[in-house]
């Protein structure tokens, strides 16, 4: 009980409720835009006996991500029981809320808890997750986007190519020394500078030719089990639409989340979905907003359930410090690692 207090009673548990928030206010405006009865009546066609099978897809995603998530320790050097592992990989879930996701860097956190490997360490592994997401979606945004003639590319570049100026920007030793000069001349920020040297070889390792290919890899196996339980949604609305549409819709709309930084793509990513499926699907407001609903609950909130669930888990695992490592609230450790405070 103690664990799950530390976990909801802080930072975390308000971000949470912050992005639930969000997400009230865009759904609801989505409703009244679709119509109440409209809405009610597509929702209340899905066929429920795809349901299993929809987040059975959804977690075989994760499990791929997990495998990308240990062969990245394993590439740092960085061992982790294969049990708690997998509870700090489903904790990390629940950051699926936080913009770009990159609030999985609690991940690091924990792992720093066991292990004692620093956060500067292993935090590149996130950024590399996330990097490799982006690569994986953006293929299979490729392959929709065949649909329509090239519709729809400009999106997919313009991720690739920021993609590719992270990459180098994380990847330069150049770039890191010069960041070392500047933070140890900002009073507040002079703290982070010793680990910067950490964070660039760890980058450097992960967003390599091999590493990011063979996370690519997993990524595209991984985001191709999600797009086929996103295409059963559709099937399950009795939506007749083809797969390479949906992919396509669903990609571009993702990425699009991800662009805008907003928590969990929320907004941004319910509008691409909801105008792809009216314009480029062609379906009635009703189906379209429906689908939209029912999309983002098995692949974002279904995601930060599992967070929540393994948050509670992992904090019961390690929170007391029963395996070795310190004890005490995840933010609070952060923000001690962080200003310098241990390794």
């Amino acid at each position: 009980m103690g664990a799950s207090r530390d976990v909801f009673g802080g930072s975390l548990f308000r971000n949470f409720l912050i992005a639930l928030g969000l997400g009230v206010v865009v759904y609801l405006a989505f409703s009244i835009f679709a119509g109440f009865d409209n809405l009610g009546g597509a929702l209340r066609e899905f066929d429920l006996r795809l349901l299993p099978l929809i987040l059975g897809l959804v977690l075989l995603s994760y499990a791929g991500r997990f495998v990308r998530w240990i062969y990245y320790l394993e590439v740092l050097r960085v061992r982790v029981p294969l049990a708690t592992n997998a509870a700090i990989f489903c904790a990390g879930l629940s950051m699926a809320i936080s913009p770009g996701k990159l609030g999985e860097v609690l991940k690091s956190i924990f792992v720093r808890q066991v292990t004692g490997a620093p956060i500067a360490r292993t935090a590149p592994a996130v950024v590399a997750e996330r990097a490799t997401d982006g690569t994986g979606m953006v293929l299979w945004g490729v392959i929709g986007a065949l649909v329509f003639g090239g519709f729809g590319l400009g999106i997919l570049v313009l991720f690739v190519l920021a993609t590719v100026v992270v990459i180098v920007v994380l990847r330069s030793k150049r770039l890191s020394v010069l960041a070392e000069r500047v933070l140890l001349r900002l009073p507040l920020l002079n703290r982070l500078a010793p680990h910067l040297s950490d964070f660039q070889a760890s980058s450097n390792t992960l967003l390599g030719p091999r590493a990011l290919a063979v996370g690519t890899a997993i990524s595209f196996l991984s985001w191709g089990l999600e797009c086929v339980a996103v295409y059963l949604c559709s099937v399950g609305l009795g939506v007749d639409r083809p797969f390479l549409m949906v992919v396509f819709i669903f990609a571009v709309s993702s990425l699009a989340g991800a662009l805008f930084f907003t928590p969990g793509g929320i907004g941004v990513a319910e509008a691409g979905l909801a105008g792809g499926f009216l314009t480029l699907a062609g379906l009635a407001r009703g189906p379209a907003l429906a689908l939209t609903f029912v999309v983002r609950l098995v692949t974002l909130w279904f995601a930060a359930a599992i967070g929540v669930v393994g948050l509670v888990v992992v904090r019961y695992i390690i929170g007391s410090g029963e395996n070795g490592g310190p004890s005490g609230r995840p933010e609070a450790e952060a923000e001690r690692q962080l200003a310098g405070g241990g390794e």
